[in-house]
Formats: structure tokens, C-alpha cells, sequence
């Protein structure tokens, strides 16, 4: 006969966190289950018979591992086991569930990712595209697996084992986002990890899981990279002559596959787009006889439909693109409707050309004579992933962008104060389809220059009122 289970024995199988079902010999018709989380909850099995199917009462969900605990969960089975005996109807005059289960943050999410649908608006969930889907999953991935203090040397606790009524909650996240400013590793995945994580906490709350949203009030702003940086306007000019070199396949660049490259690059600096956007440009989104681009909202970060206007210059220089001669090919700068998938190393050689910061290319053929030669090239693989990572990146164009405006504002007398710096910036961030002028704002990179002449500009203001009064 087996013996009957006592608490011992279901902390151990907790501590496993094995999933398993038991059932306890001593009285009939009760059930205790481990999930894999460690989590204990018991419920009361009364018997098939033929008239009837199994009828199964979860009257205790995710118990506290205590003798308290334990023996209410018996004492009550017990009692359950008794009416079935006495021939009556065991769940009679009796409420289905006498404590409502609590969850873990990790258990939560399990259910919050099947009603996810209701968080979203129908336009964002009909649009919601398989890249961004990957990376939310990654973002939450990354932030669920945060360590925090409790745990052991060989079982740490984690941040998804944190109940979700815990009122610690937000302190663990201030830690964390701590260690990750800290160390410059994964802040993306913290920003976008934190917007799930309210989501979860949102969708919590109006299914009464938990009484008080403990992150309603939990804001934090990602830092700007450090990586991002302004491209001065000498260096602007050789990158552009340069990609001009590139478009018309001159000297080095002959008979490269991807010349068209250099059109879009170009194009990229003087619109500010990014580079998906840039680089999946469709021939029907240009309308010539307006000088407009129009992005459905498909094909935009933000999911909303942008309308750009250029001047004649950018109309001329989209006209020069190939893909204008290729009826079956719908991308400006694509090939065969397909975009370029190593535009980086396109925008390295070109960087190349220019003779400043360093050349890539140099290194590149040092790597593959050490790889003739049979050696190790880790060496050479770090000096060129540090070569890189010191020079402008092609996303820096739309620093330099939103720079350019800055500074033309400046000088032109526009920005006297605070207020007319976020007029500015507003207009700015419209153009890189910007909604907040916070984001817009880490995109300006303002130098000296800038600085000084915006003090020189509220000290002209101050001299007019000043003299006026006088």
C-alpha cells in the first residue's frame, strides 16, 4: 500500500520542478500537481461512474508550501471524501474555488500572450509583422531571465519567478534597468521588454488577477547610444562625392552589382530616412508630379502612413536609379524586387574611398592572407569590428539630419528659448516620423558652434525687450 503524501515530500518535487501529478492514497479522490514552475495546487477528483462523467473541484490553486496549508487541503478532502461515503452530493451548497490562483510573472505571461489580441488595436494586430513579433518575444525573453537576489548558486532566482502581485516588483525593475545602464548591454531589449511587461500588467488588472497596477506609474527613457554621432559637413561632402563615385561605377567601383547603392545612400542623407525604408522604396509610392512619397503604413515603423515631400534635386537623383528601366523590378534601389541585405558592407567601401576614419578594406585583405597562411584570425576579426564601430554608421545619417535642421533653425534666428527649441524639434521629428520630441532630441547632436549661437540668439532677444523698455 502506498503511503500517504505528506508536505516533505511535495517540497521536494517543488524544488525540482518537475511536473507531475499525485495522487494521495489516503483519501480518496484528492490530486496534488507540481508544475513546472515548482507551483503546488490540489483538487478534488470525484469518480467516473456510468451516468456521469469525471467531475473534477480545484478548491486550493497555487498553495503556499506550509503545514498550515497542507493540512486545511487535507482536512477539506477529507470532508469531501465523507459525503461521497454518506451518499451525498460532495460539491452541493459549496462555492467551486476558495482561493484564486496566483501567478508568477512567467505563468502570467503564458496566458497574457493567448489574450495579447485585446491589447493591441485592430489596425496594429492586423499589421503586426513577423520580425516584430520575434523581437518582442526576444525582448521579454531577455528581461525575463534577469537574475535577482533569493536565489542560489546553482538554482538562481529570476525575475520571471517574481508573483505578480509582488510589490517589489518595481524596485527589481529600477535594478536592473541599473546593471543595464550600467554595462551598455541590452537596452533595447529593457526598452521594449518594459512596454511588453505593462502590457501584461495592464491586461492583469482588468482580468482581476491582481487589485493594484504596481507599473501604471513606471516610466524610463532609454539613454542615447553612445555610438550615435553628428557627421560634420566636410565629411558629409566626401561621403557624398563619393557615393556618386559608387553610383556611376568610376574607378574601383566598376562593375559592382549594387552601384545603385550610392543613389540610395545619397538619398538617405538628404531625407533622413532609414535605411528599411530607404532601401524598400517602391516605384508606385513616388508621385513626380507632386514630388511626394507616400509610405503605407504596412511599410513604416510606426504603422502609420508618411508622406514626404522633396525637392527637384532628390527628384532627379531617384529618376537616375537603373530600376526605372526594369518594368518587372518595383524596388528603386532594389534588384529583381529584391533590397540589398549587406548594404553595411556597401556603406563600409565607401567609407573606404573617402580616406578618412580608417580603412576596412586594408584589414579585410590582411584577414584572408592569415587565412591562406592556416592562422588564427581572431586578432584581425577584433581590430576590424573596432575599426568599424569607431566610424559613422549609415543610420548616423539621420543624426546628421535632424542636426542640419537644428542648426539651420539656430542660425537663422528661430530658437530663442525652450519653447522655441520644441517647436523646432517637433517639425524635425516629423520628417524622421518621429511622435515624441524626446526621441527627436537624442537624434540632435548640437556642437559648439550650435551651443553658442543659441545663447548669442536668446541674448539678442533679451537686448530688444530690455531696449524696448528702456
Amino acid at each position: 500500500m502506498k503511503k500517504a503524501i505528506t508536505l516533505q515530500y511535495l517540497t521536494t518535487l517543488s524544488k525540482a520542478r518537475k511536473k507531475t501529478r499525485q495522487t494521495d492514497p489516503s483519501i480518496n479522490g484528492l490530486v496534488w500537481r507540481i508544475s513546472e514552475k515548482g507551483t503546488v495546487s490540489a483538487a478534488y477528483r470525484l469518480g467516473a461512474s456510468e451516468t456521469r462523467k469525471d467531475t473534477v473541484k480545484v478548491f486550493r490553486a497555487n498553495m503556499q508550501l506550509n503545514s498550515t496549508a497542507f493540512t486545511e487541503v487535507r482536512k477539506k478532502a477529507m470532508e469531501l471524501e465523507l459525503r461521497v461515503i454518506e451518499g451525498k452530493s460532495p460539491f452541493e451548497d459549496q462555492e467551486q474555488v476558495v482561493e484564486a490562483p496566483r501567478y508568477t510573472i512567467g505563468q502570467y505571461y503564458v496566458i497574457f500572450r493567448k489574450d495579447r489580441p485585446v491589447e493591441l488595436s485592430v489596425r496594429h494586430r492586423k499589421k503586426k509583422r513577423k520580425r516584430s513579433v520575434g523581437r518582442d518575444i526576444s525582448a521579454i525573453t531577455w528581461l525575463f531571465s534577469r537574475e535577482i537576489e533569493g536565489g542560489t548558486a546553482t538554482q538562481p532566482r529570476l525575475f520571471s519567478d517574481l508573483f505578480i502581485d509582488d510589490d517589489r516588483v518595481p524596485s527589481y525593475l529600477d535594478r536592473i534597468i541599473a546593471q543595464t545602464t550600467l554595462s551598455g548591454v541590452g537596452l533595447g531589449n529593457m526598452e521594449k521588454g518594459l512596454v511588453i511587461l505593462k502590457q501584461l500588467y495592464q491586461n492583469a488588472r482588468r482580468n482581476k488577477v491582481i487589485e493594484d497596477n504596481t507599473l501604471e506609474d513606471f516610466h524610463w527613457t532609454k539613454p542615447p547610444s553612445k555610438r550615435a554621432k553628428d557627421i560634420p559637413l566636410d565629411a558629409l561632402s566626401l561621403i557624398t562625392t563619393e557615393c556618386r563615385k559608387y553610383a556611376r561605377g568610376e574607378g574601383n567601383y566598376k562593375n559592382r552589382k549594387w552601384n545603385r547603392l550610392g543613389l540610395m545612400f545619397e538619398f538617405k542623407m538628404l531625407m533622413g530616412n532609414r535605411v528599411n525604408e530607404a532601401s524598400n522604396l517602391r516605384k508606385d509610392w513616388i508621385d513626380f508630379s507632386t514630388n511626394t512619397i507616400t509610405m503605407p503604413e504596412d511599410d513604416t515603423k510606426s504603422v502609420r502612413e508618411y508622406r514626404f515631400a522633396f525637392p527637384s534635386d532628390v527628384a532627379e537623383l531617384l529618376k537616375r536609379s537603373p530600376a526605372w528601366d526594369e518594368p518587372h523590378n518595383q524596388l528603386v534601389f532594389g534588384i529583381n524586387n529584391k533590397a540589398c541585405g549587406s548594404y553595411d558592407k556597401e556603406w563600409h567601401l565607401i567609407l573606404d574611398g573617402t580616406g578618412v576614419m580608417g580603412d576596412v578594406g586594408i584589414l579585410e585583405q590582411k584577414k584572408k592572407r592569415i587565412q591562406r597562411r592556416g592562422q588564427d584570425v581572431t586578432e584581425i576579426n577584433a581590430e576590424i569590428a573596432e575599426l568599424k564601430l569607431s566610424r559613422y554608421r549609415g543610420h548616423d545619417t539621420r543624426h546628421a539630419f535632424a542636426t542640419d535642421q537644428m542648426r539651420s533653425a539656430v542660425t537663422n534666428g528661430l530658437v530663442m528659448s525652450e519653447r522655441d527649441e520644441s517647436d523646432v524639434l517637433k517639425q524635425i521629428g516629423k520628417g524622421l516620423q518621429h511622435s515624441d520630441i524626446k526621441t527627436t532630441k537624442h537624434y540632435v547632436r548640437p556642437d559648439d558652434e550650435i551651443q553658442r549661437q543659441m545663447v548669442a540668439n536668446r541674448q539678442k532677444a533679451l537686448n530688444q525687450v530690455l531696449g524696448s523698455t528702456e
